[in-house]
């Protein structure tokens, strides 16, 4: 999920420009034929009997690009008829290449768009509204997919993404058990408290000789086992914001949250564990020779780690039985999860193909099916409901990977991503997200985690009042 929405301002207005006009967001963009959501290449085709073709734009490299794939070709072996015209961009250079294209009058059908992106666009009616094309198909996405991964409103879906993530609590079974600590359970009601995972940071903390944070020969400057690593990213610190009654504004979007009196303890308590209790490696350690949280717990030197859904290929493609739990709560249970958007252009609106690939891509059964085809492991976790059955679906999608039990993995994150408590994302509901979070709280904490201020000083001296619109509802 990248954060870094660039040339966005830009983009909206060149977008705007040519599909903010006319009702409903339907109206066919120029370059295209009146009356169609078709390309004129692909009205050809069509008339001529050969292929219908979807073009189909995403950011995804690598192995995500390659899984991709399977997916396309999975579809397009299955439907001989349609051709899924890809086009794999690099995200440095992804929305300046959909702007182009929206200035051109000639989006993708489908396209991939960062999930703080999603409602703006909308608004600016650069999105084709998805709500009548589901309800046309008889289909309600709420019955389909988990909320997280629905972009809606009251009157609109303008997307419903795939490969959902959320926070947890991964950890090292072996060091947990020879520190005398029980496994954290996966019920998502019943998290550690804040105090209990700490407590259980410090017992696990050692130093060269043994000692640990609450001995008095400990030596915080030569540590070789940590009990966690200080979780200093937004996308870290925002859910456990949650567990504390705060967030990155208020209840209702009028200032900041992460500056009141809970906000300040969650970021001060989270500094604490590198500076003060040196249960985790300090900032410096954790940007240089700690920076890769996954090997650092799979080797022996961190044994917890709050990190996100993305992180569990690390672990099952290594064949490492990692632990997963929920998150520890300062007050109660809480969580966030999101994903990024699948769009559809306004000139797709009667590219009937193109909605039936949509649905089958953002249904996480097919992409089980091309993770077994394939062999390989999910990237990013299930979206959709059936899934979680108990039976059959969810079976499968355990048996996708193939190097390791992944049960109490999969029944962990099941239970996580269902529950109650856990929201959507801040970095979705926020708007001006990249200018409140991006450019002004997280360099505002950079001297909190090094600890050079406090965290109260720091937060109370920002000034956002230009900048804070509220949620997007």
């Amino acid at each position: 999920m990248k954060k870094k929405l660039l040339a966005w301002f830009i983009g909206v207005c060149m977008v705007c420009t040519c599909v903010g006009c006319g009702s409903g967001g339907n109206t066919a963009a120029a370059g295209s034929t009146a009356g169609s959501g078709q390309t004129e290449a692909s009205q050809a085709e069509s008339s001529s009997g050969e292929k219908k073709k979807v073009t189909f734009y995403m950011w995804a490299s690598d192995a995500e690009q390659e899984f991709d794939k399977a997916i396309v070709a999975q579809y397009e072996k299955e439907n001989p008829d349609i051709d899924i015209e890809e086009n794999y961009i690099p995200y440095a250079e992804y929305l300046s290449k959909i702007n182009t294209m929206a200035a051109a009058g000639s989006m993708p059908d489908i396209f991939n768009l960062p999930e703080g992106n999603v409602f703006e666009w909308g608004e600016k009616g650069a999105l084709l509204d998805l709500k009548p094309l589901y309800e046309a198909a008889g289909v309600n996405p709420s019955d389909v997919s988990v909320d997280s991964a629905i972009f809606s409103t009251d009157e609109n879906v303008w997307s419903v993404g795939y490969n959902v993530t959320t926070l947890c609590l991964y950890y090292n079974k072996e060091l947990l058990e020879e520190n005398g600590i029980a496994f954290p359970g996966i019920d998502a009601s019943q998290p550690w408290s804040w105090d209990e995972f700490v407590e259980n940071a410090k017992k696990i903390t050692k130093d060269s000789s043994g000692s640990g944070p609450d001995d008095a020969a400990f030596d915080p400057d030569n540590i070789t086992v940590y009990g966690t690593m200080m979780p200093t990213d937004w996308v870290k610190f925002i859910p456990l914001l949650h567990t504390n009654d705060s967030g990155i504004l208020n209840e209702d979007g009028t200032a900041l949250g992460i500056s009141s009196d809970a906000g300040i303890e969650v970021i001060q308590s989270i500094a604490d564990l590198g500076n003060k209790i040196h249960c985790a490696p300090s900032n410096a350690m954790a940007k240089g020779a700690f920076s890769d949280a996954s090997a650092m717990l799979m080797n022996g030197q961190v044994a917890m780690v709050i990190d996100g859904g993305w992180a569990l290929a690390n672990y099952t493609n290594e064949g490492f039985d990692v632990g997963v739990a929920p998150i520890p709560a300062f007050k109660h249970p809480a969580d966030i999860s999101w994903t990024a958007g699948l769009c559809m252009s306004p000139n797709a609106a009667d590219n009937k193909e193109a909605f039936d690939f949509y649905q089958y891509f953002t249904n996480f059964t097919n992409s089980i099916q091309a993770a077994l085809d394939q062999g390989v492991s999910l990237g990013g976790l299930p979206h959709t409901l059936e899934v979680f059955d108990g039976g059959e679906n969810e079976a499968k999608w355990v048996s996708t990977y193939t190097k390791v039990d992944a049960t109490q993995m999969c029944e962990a994150f099941k239970n996580i991503l269902q529950a109650d408590t856990t929201v959507l994302g801040d970095n979705v509901r926020v708007k001006n997200f990249p200018v409140i979070v991006d450019n002004t709280i997280v360099p505002a904490l950079d001297n909190v985690w090094l600890g050079e201020v406090s965290a109260k000083e720091a937060l109370e001296a920002l000034d956002l009042s230009d900048s804070i619109d509220g949620y997007w509802k």
